[in-house]
């Protein structure tokens, strides 16, 4: 559950970003060229979308697997402590 405010924050920092900032960033380039839609004012959006997404989903991933390890690192240490 604390990894849900870390994907939610990235999302919105990654969508802003490619919408305050009009470069290609893969993968929300790919978009328009995957869909086969012509260029339009949406697909900005629809661009911004998808690299809020994969990039607060990556985020989201790598925190996730951190915190699991500091975990299982903190949950060993206090076992050697009442030891």
């Amino acid at each position: 559950m604390r990894a849900t405010p870390i994907f939610f924050a990235f999302f919105l920092l990654f969508t802003a970003a490619s919408i305050a900032v009009p470069i290609p960033l893969f993968p929300g380039n790919m978009v328009a060229t995957l869909i086969g839609l012509p260029l339009s004012y949406y697909m900005l959006y629809l661009e911004a979308i998808t690299n809020g997404l994969t990039y607060g989903f990556v985020t989201w991933l790598v925190f996730f697997f951190v915190d699991k390890k500091l975990e299982n690192s903190m949950s060993i240490n206090s076992k050697k402590i009442t030891h």
